[in-house]
Formats: structure tokens, C-alpha cells, sequence
């Protein structure tokens, strides 16, 4: 059996009005990373051609955070301000203060972070450990990790793979592996960066969701797959995960 993780970043609107129910549909929980700060605009000041909305932390989305907690769906940090020049100059505001107010608000334990910009600075790591998180994700070199002992693990320094227009679910199954999946703008390039459509998230929700109960993928948040990853291997033989994988008519579109 392999692993995939559901990652989210940058708290945008449109991942919660238009990938949460997507998401709830099939029974797949995911992992939000939101910036802590009171922002109602993702980035504003780098002038993107249109206004990027995100959560800012107003009663109402701090209400939706729990119940998407309650839901099964994890909310980890994003940093304090997604801003390079206030992360080389405090990170650990960035990584301390951060999860210290989403915890606040949330009443819960925040345990994964996520680096800004994919860039896990060694200042910035070094950070991210010291403040109490116990895992992050960093950059997008490799897509995928073998269970149970791949050498380039690093809990602090977790790569992913950006979600592509192109991409088909078939390409992140792999037997004994954990696929760590981003997602940034559900919708269009109006919502945020990177947008993939509305239609094709539901597409491979779908197909994922399909893989999930023919036992051939099992869907975990950020955290708890970390933590699966680095206690046991997955389930399952390889022979038997790759023949039902093939005989998937999902493998073939």
C-alpha cells in the first residue's frame, strides 16, 4: 500500500469554499498551512494582477478551522508573515510566534510547519525544531519517499510535489512510497497562484478517493504520515498493490 498527503498553502478562500467540500465528499482529510498574520490579502504587497483572499483569523474562520479540525483535517503553520526579509530577520518570530497564536485560536496542538517559498533555510529549520513543531515541508526536488528507510528523509526538510495542470493520480501510487501532494489556488487565477480547476480537483479527488477503497492508497494528513513513515512500513506486498493498481481502469485514463 502507499501513502499520499493532501497539502494546502497559504490559507487561501478558495481552498475552503472550493476544495473542503470536494474533499469531505470523498473522506479525504487533508493538511492547511495558513500564515498567522491578520492579512486579508495573500502577498498583496508583490502587486499580483489580481487581490488573492485569505483566512484572517476573524471569528468566523476561526469557528470553520475548528470544525474542519473536528473533520479530520489537520491546520499546520505557514509562518508568521510569508515575508523573506522578516523571515531572514526574525525567524524565530516566524516559527514561535506563529504557532503560538494558531494554537491560541484554535485550542489545539499545531505540529507541522511549512517553509514559505518552498526554502527551508537552515536558520529557519533550525527554528521550526526549536519552537516544538515535529515535522515540516520544504521544498519540491522529489516527489515521493520510500517506506520505510529512505536515506534523503529529513522530518525538518520534507519534500513535495506542486500539483500540475497535466497531472493524473495514477502518477503519485506507488507501492511502499508516501507522495506529498501542494496545492495552492483551487479555482483560477483569480484565487491565488498555481490555480488548477475546480473540475479537474474534483477529478482527481475522485481517482485518489477510487485507489483509497480498492486498498491500494491509504490518505493521511502531513502529520500523521510523518509519523507513519518514521515508525513502520506501509501494508501490503508489492506484488499484490502493484497488480490491483494495474487492474484499475482509474491507471489507464
Amino acid at each position: 500500500m502507499g501513502l499520499i498527503s493532501l497539502t494546502f498553502d497559504d490559507g487561501l478562500r478558495c481552498q475552503f469554499s472550493k476544495a473542503v467540500p470536494v474533499l469531505d465528499t470523498y473522506g479525504l482529510p487533508a493538511t492547511f498551512f495558513l500564515t498567522a498574520n491578520q492579512d486579508s490579502i495573500h502577498e498583496a504587497w508583490n502587486g499580483h494582477k489580481h487581490e488573492w483572499w485569505k483566512i484572517d483569523w476573524r471569528d468566523e474562520d476561526v469557528a470553520a478551522l475548528r470544525r474542519l479540525i473536528d473533520n479530520g483535517h489537520e491546520v499546520g503553520s505557514h509562518s508568521l508573515t510569508h515575508r523573506l526579509e522578516h523571515i531572514q530577520r526574525d525567524p524565530v518570530a516566524e516559527a514561535c510566534e506563529s504557532k503560538e497564536l494558531i494554537e491560541g485560536w484554535l485550542g489545539t496542538k499545531i505540529r507541522s510547519f511549512c517553509y514559505p517559498y518552498y526554502r527551508s533555510h537552515p536558520y529557519l529549520a533550525n527554528a521550526v525544531k526549536n519552537a516544538g513543531y515535529e515535522q515540516a515541508r520544504g521544498g519540491f526536488r522529489g516527489s515521493y519517499y520510500t517506506v520505510p528507510a529512505d536515506r534523503s528523509f529529513d522530518k525538518f526538510n520534507i519534500d513535495c510535489r506542486q500539483v500540475s495542470l497535466d497531472d493524473k493520480a495514477s502518477n503519485w501510487v506507488r507501492h511502499g512510497c508516501w507522495h506529498v501532494l501542494t496545492f495552492h489556488a483551487v479555482g483560477t487565477d483569480r484565487d491565488g497562484w498555481e490555480p488548477i480547476s475546480v473540475e479537474q480537483f474534483e477529478i482527481l479527488m475522485a481517482e485518489i478517493a477510487g485507489y483509497r477503497d480498492l486498498g491500494i492508497v491509504e490518505v493521511l494528513t502531513f502529520n500523521d504520515a510523518a509519523a507513519r513513515f518514521q515508525s513502520r512500513p506501509c501494508p501490503g506486498t508489492l506484488t499484490e498493490g502493484t497488480a490491483r493498481l494495474a487492474a484499475h481502469p482509474l491507471q489507464n485514463r
